[in-house]
Order: C-alpha cells, then sequence, then structure tokens
C-alpha cells in the first residue's frame, strides 16, 4: 500500500517539568505534564514504526493523539499549544500503523477521525478496505473525542443479536478526570437490519447498513436524553463504523 505521507512526528520545541514530591496534583499541574509528554510519545512511536515495530509503536501514538487535542482545547492552561494540523496528523499516525499491522478497518476509524483534512482523504482513498462482512456480529466505534470511542458491539445468542452499547462524554478536563458514562442492550432478530431501545422517555433507534467505509449503523436519539440513564452530555446518536468482526 502505497502512502502520500510518512510518520510525522511532533519533534518540535517543548519543555520537561521536574516530578512533584506530593501526591496530589492540581488539573493544571497533570496537564502540563501530559501536554510535555506529547514530543516524546511522538518521537517513541516514529522510533519503533521506522523499525517496523507496529504493535509498540500504537500505544505511544494513540497517546500522542489523545493528549495533543486534550491539551489543544485546553491550550488557555497548557503548553506546549498545539493546532489543527498536529490533530490532524496524530490521528493519522495511528491509521498509518493500523494499516501496517494489517487492521484496515481501525485505521478507516482513526482517518475519519479527521474527516476533511487533506491528508485523511489521501490515505482513505489508498487505503485497501476488506470485502464486507457477510455478518453483522463485530464491534462499532464513533469517536468520543481525545482518542477514545464510543462502542456498540454486536454478539449472536441462541435466538437473536445482542446490541450493546458503551458511550463516553469527555468533557473539557475529562482526559484527566475521566468521561461520563452511558450503556443499554437491546436485541435484534436474525433477519432484522433495525434495533431500538426504549426506557421511559429515552428513545433509541439503530440502522445497520454500509457505505464506501463498509458497514456501519446508524443511531438516532431524541432530544430527550434524560430517561436513558446516561451520564450528562452522554449521546448515542451518530455514525459508527465496525472494526473488528
Amino acid at each position: 500500500m502505497k502512502i502520500k505521507y510518512s510518520i510525522l512526528a511532533l519533534l518540535g520545541s517543548g519543555f520537561l517539568i521536574s516530578p512533584l514530591t506530593f501526591a496530589e496534583l492540581s488539573f493544571e499541574q497533570e496537564l502540563q505534564q501530559g501536554c510535555a509528554k506529547v514530543k516524546s510519545d511522538a518521537a517513541l512511536g516514529k522510533k519503533y514504526y521506522d523499525q517496523k515495530q507496529y504493535n509498540k509503536a500504537v500505544p505511544y501514538f494513540e497517546r500522542q493523539a489523545g493528549w495533543t487535542q486534550f491539551c489543544q482545547f485546553n491550550e488557555d492552561q497548557s503548553s506546549p499549544h498545539f493546532s489543527d494540523r498536529d490533530v490532524e496528523l496524530a490521528h493519522n499516525n495511528v491509521g498509518l500503523t493500523y494499516a501496517k499491522l494489517g487492521k484496515p478497518l481501525w485505521a478507516r476509524a482513526w482517518f475519519l477521525r479527521s474527516p476533511s483534512a487533506k491528508i485523511s482523504q489521501y490515505n482513505l482513498k489508498q487505503l485497501k478496505l476488506p470485502k464486507v462482512s457477510n455478518t453483522v456480529e463485530g464491534l462499532y466505534v464513533r469517536s468520543a473525542g481525545y482518542g477514545q470511542w464510543s462502542t456498540i458491539k454486536i454478539s449472536k445468542t441462541a435466538k437473536t443479536y445482542k446490541l450493546a452499547f458503551d458511550g463516553y462524554y469527555f468533557g473539557l478536563r475529562g482526559l484527566i478526570y475521566g468521561p461520563n458514562m452511558g450503556s443499554f442492550e437491546t436485541r435484534m432478530h436474525f433477519s432484522a437490519n433495525q434495533a431500538s431501545y426504549r426506557y421511559e422517555d429515552c428513545k433509541i433507534d439503530l440502522k445497520l447498513g454500509q457505505d464506501q467505509y463498509g458497514r456501519k449503523i446508524e443511531v438516532q436519539q431524541n432530544e430527550n436524553n434524560s430517561g436513558c440513564g446516561f451520564g450528562h452530555n452522554v449521546y448515542a446518536g451518530g455514525t459508527y463504523y465496525q472494526v473488528e468482526n
């Protein structure tokens, strides 16, 4: 597979913060430490990528991607600062590495995190996707921000498919303080391509389909999600693409 853009680690100037001697760190201190590590994570990811040790490169690039975006969103309190271009390159670093690992569906998901970026559009065109699976079973993902994913897992039971949703909302400080969470399960007949979830005033409809990027689930949730039992701002609606089957 020919890729136009090589791995571009963020190797610009930065600074290191000395270890703190007290246990409790303020948000700003934890933010500064995390942002300062983006440079080294990118460099280590590139080192392992160049050595073709892609399994070792992935976690560094994933951390680079998550923290680059997180630091950008908190740029009034963080240093160094990162641009939209830095975020796009970080997402593509992960995507290219998954492509090298022979996991094109995960690669596609990462490229689609920055769908309007030229680098993502190019790499999506070069990516050789497998034929759409005959089975709907597997893991489907939608970006939850900061390199994280909300998921829907479809598994087969004796009489139906089970669809299990795990969703996350990462607020402005979510990568440090943790996300709000929500989940639900519903069932779907083997011959169907739609399912629904109802609880109190919560209405969620799921429809399976496919497009040029492969198998997907389109989820629609009504505006009032108070009855879903989710954490604050957790929302199930959106497009989920299959990454594993």
